[in-house]
């Protein structure tokens, strides 16, 4: 009895352990995120919470009360259903104003036993206002830096700033005198509240990158914000009554100076960018023989350039060895780094390498000159040399017989037709024809395993070259339609890859980038708003609103249709229902 006892003790003791180790191998794994990385003393933010998986109870949100004041909390759900797999998506929107300036830990919030990660912000000081702190409507004008280079980053942001409910609000466009500068919207608008001097604000906030192209002094005009405010006016007659006012303001024109290109730089590629890194993908630890090819991926990343300004690779030519260059694939992403952070330009390009004999082979050194904005120094991004083996490939014996197991190039055909002959004529006349049926039926076995080589060879090309994929325009509304439907960004760029490839046949687009640059300015900023919020994970604040007319006006404007469509009214069937 003593030792029946002792049993179920041990076999509780075992469950309560599985138990324990099965809460954690199925805690859910949850996300913070947060709405914007430029956030002063005063001023609100949203803090997300997401999760993939049901949590263990209701969040506890009241360990952010010590440095945060909690001003709106709100939830929401997404369940789908994509390939008979069942997914639910949780997300919690908590919005705050930071107590204090400075470093801030956001803590670990309990979902029950589920516990989402620590997450660290920086709050900056309060701002003062040229305009004045008590002022009804504010226009600003910020910039990255007062000293630059040319074709050197900077970051503009418009700011608005009113006291009162606006019902409609516009931005000038950024004009700039004494040096030519480029242009381009950064990002999507931003929308938080603010307090200064005890008023509270709505602010709106739009950034740019500018580039300058020369050295000299730049100037970026005087930023005009306008907006209709709402004016409650109550007369006997009509107690309710309500009209607006447009209110404009004018912001501090900004002076920066453009410096020339420092003698001290003596790259080729003038290259100036806040860092540089040069990345090599290499396959580690395995055998190279003569004949098989190596795969080589370079990437250079840049912070502070577009892509489109990126020196490119440069593939020297090495003895023994034959190069294969792709086409060099350019992204533009946003950088998370601080507050002022802008474009991150990225090119990739893959190489494949095939050795033509044994041997030792040593890729040299590449090495990337830049100049540092941030330090005024010239500094070199670099992969280091690399040397590998190449084995000698493996050789059948010429003088073997052939089997139908073997695998018989046409060159040792050639060299066992000499012994072959010379042995037909010795074989006996009674068995000459026998000989000649095998012969006939090893030579029907060699075509057809060539055959079968082949065919698989170029069904696997087939499956494994996106550029054989030629997607129908047809399906790809079909599924845009259905991923607006449910405002899903992740659905809407993969149809809108798909439209691409669909509608630009001889030279296909693999990425959003690339096909934003394709496109007229109303698509290609809808694209970019979606890109936007596909790198910065701000999925629930995309719309997908008007996505497929501008697709539709795009193919209208230049008389554009894929190779499945009829006729020119098939698109008029496309439109979702």
């Amino acid at each position: 009895m003593k030792t029946s006892s002792h049993h179920h003790w041990l076999f509780y003791l075992i469950l309560i352990m599985l138990g324990l180790l099965s809460s954690n191998l199925y805690a859910a794994d949850i996300q913070v995120k947060i709405d914007r990385n430029n956030v002063e003393l005063n001023e609100t933010f949203t803090l997300t919470f997401e999760a993939s998986s049901d949590v263990d109870d209701d969040p506890d949100f009241s360990p952010l009360e010590k440095d945060f004041q909690v001003i709106n909390k709100g939830s929401s759900s997404n369940i789908s259903i994509i390939n008979g797999q069942y997914q639910k998506n949780m997300r919690w929107n908590v919005t705050l104003m930071p107590l204090r300036e400075g470093t801030i830990i956001i803590p670990s919030i309990a979902f029950g036993s589920d516990k989402s990660p620590q997450y660290q912000i920086k709050i900056r000081p309060v701002q003062t206002s040229a305009t004045g702190s008590n002022a009804e409507f504010i226009s600003e004008l910020s910039i990255s830096t007062q000293n630059t280079y040319p074709q050197a980053q900077i970051i503009v942001t418009q700011r608005l700033l009113s006291s009162s409910n606006i019902n409609g609000y516009e931005f000038s466009k950024l004009s700039t005198s004494g040096v030519d500068a480029s242009i381009q919207p950064l990002g999507e608008l931003k929308q938080y509240q603010t307090e200064r001097g005890g008023t509270a604000y709505l602010v709106l906030e739009q950034r740019y990158t500018l580039y300058p192209q020369t050295a000299g002094k730049l100037t970026i005009e005087p930023s005009i914000a306008s907006a209709r405010i709402a004016l409650n006016n109550r007369t006997n007659r009509d107690p309710f009554r309500s009209n607006t006012k447009t209110v404009r303001r004018a912001s501090e024109k900004r002076s920066i100076t453009v410096n020339s290109v420092p003698n001290a730089f003596k790259g080729n590629h003038w290259l100036p960018a806040n860092e540089v890194q040069l990345v090599e993908a290499f396959p580690e630890g395995k055998e190279f023989k003569v004949g098989e090819p190596i795969t080589r991926t370079l990437s250079l990343l840049v912070d502070g350039q577009s892509a489109s300004q990126l020196p490119e690779f440069s593939i020297p030519e090495i003895h023994g060895l034959k190069q294969y260059p792709d086409k060099p694939v350019l992204n533009d992403t946003l950088s998370t780094a601080d507050s002022n952070a802008g474009i991150v330009g990225a090119q990739q390009i893959k190489v494949a390498i095939i050795p033509s004999h044994a041997g030792s082979f040593t890729l040299p050194e590449i090495s990337v000159p830049w100049w540092n904005v941030n330090t005024s120094k010239m500094e070199i991004a670099k992969i280091a040399a690399r040397t590998f083996s190449v084995a000698a490939a493996d050789t059948n014996n010429p003088i073997a017989p052939p089997t139908s197991q073997q695998a018989k190039p046409v060159i040792q055909t050639e060299a066992i037709q000499a012994p072959v002959k010379t042995v037909t004529e010795n074989i006996p006349s009674g068995n000459a024809l026998l000989w000649q049926i095998i012969s006939l039926l090893l030579f029907i076995a060699l075509l057809s395993s060539l055959f079968i080589l082949w065919r698989s060879k170029r069904e696997i090309q087939k499956e494994e070259s996106p550029s054989s994929i030629k997607p129908s325009l047809k399906k790809s509304y079909k599924k845009l339609g259905k991923s607006c439907l449910e405002n899903d960004a992740k659905q809407c760029k993969d149809a809108l890859l798909n439209w691409g490839q669909a509608i630009f046949t001889e030279s296909p687009t693999y990425s959003l980038g690339e096909l934003a640059a394709r496109v007229d300015n109303a698509l290609a900023d809808k694209i970019n708003e979606l890109n936007t919020a596909l790198y910065k994970n701000q999925l629930d604040s995309w719309q997908c609103d008007g996505l497929i007319e501008l697709c539709k006006d795009f193919e209208r404007k230049n008389n554009l249709k894929d190779n499945d469509t009829k006729n020119k009214n098939s698109l008029e069937s496309l439109r979702p229902q």
